[in-house]
Parts: structure tokens; sequence; C-alpha cells
């Protein structure tokens, strides 16, 4: 099963039947909702139904993790919405002004982000309110566990580095007993 945001491509139709709620537009299939996808490659059919109670209605909260920064965007995978893990892979985006002299996200930290938009297929995000940020990170120079410093500040407690982030009011520190290195 797959799940495909309004207007993603999912097919042409050359190569599939369609059935469900669906447009055609210039020999391409795109979902016209968010929806529910079922692809049979023997009969080629491509099945596509409207989620019943979406999960990806602006100002539902998501658990996304951060695969890329690039200021002033963090491009993140879902993981979760409304509570429920995700049978597919969406991608999300989050802008951040050019006021931050910093960026509040890491690539790999798990963060809790509100839905604002939807955009050519991507969610678009954001972390701001005291419950939304990073949920769980670790260190960007070192790989090691952070804890709370400040605010909106971590530490890590093997390289000594303090990080200007946008924490989560539930941040879990990770504090591991002992670190690996290998050489």
């Amino acid at each position: 099963m797959l799940i495909a945001l309004p207007g993603e491509k999912l097919g042409v139709i050359e190569a599939f039947e369609p059935k469900g709620e669906f447009i055609v537009k210039n020999g391409y299939i795109y979902a016209t909702k968010l929806s529910e996808v079922k692809i049979d490659k023997k009969q080629k059919i491509i099945e596509i139904r409207p989620l019943k109670k979406s999960a990806f209605n602006i100002g539902n909260l998501v658990v996304a993790k951060v695969d890329y920064v690039q200021k002033p965007f963090a491009f993140v995978t879902i993981v979760s919405a409304l509570n429920e893990g995700l049978a597919a892979d969406l991608k999300g985006m989050i802008y951040f002004d050019d006021d931050f002299e910093y960026m509040p996200v890491t690539e790999g930290s798990i963060i809790r982000a509100k839905i604002i938009g939807i955009s050519a297929g991507v969610l678009m995000l954001s972390i701001e309110g005291p419950e939304l940020g990073i949920l769980e990170a670790y260190c960007n120079y070192c790989g090691g566990p952070l804890v709370i410093r400040g605010r909106n500040s971590a530490k890590c407690i093997w390289c000594g580095r303090i990080l200007k982030l946008k924490l989560a009011s539930d941040f879990k520190s990770k504090a591991l007993p002992y670190r690996v290195i290998l050489e």
C-alpha cells in the first residue's frame, strides 16, 4: 500500500488502467486527494481510494526524521501522523527565515512538526510552538548524545560542544554510558 498526496504522479495511462478518484493529464495519472494506492502489476490496474480520515490536514502534528539540512531548508521524512506509523515514506520540508543565525534542527534528529500546507506533493511543516521541535538528536560534530543545557540549547556530553537547537518541551536526552572509538 502506498499513500499519495494530492497532485502526485502515479503512473502512465498506457501502463495501467486507473480506478477510483484520479485525473489524467498529458498521459499521466494523478491523485486528486490524499489517497491509498494499490498497484496490481499482473492485471495492470492502479486503484486510487481517498483516505477517509486524513492524517495530513493543515494543523495536524507529525513526527519526522530530518534527512538533510541546507539553510534555509530542512528536508524530512514523515514517520508518523496522528500517532500512527506510515506504510510509505512521505517527504516534508521546513523553511526557516533568514533571521535565524543558526539552523534549529540537525541532520538525523527526530522532530515533531505541524503541517502548514501542501505544495507540489510535499508537506510544508513548521516547528514554531513549545510542543514542537526536536524530540531526539545527537551532536552533528561527533555523534555524541545531547543533554539539555538551556531553553533552546543542548550540550554534547562527548565533545562538550553547545548547539543552539529548537527543542520540543519533551526533548529526550540520550546519555550513553561510554564512547566507542573505531580505529
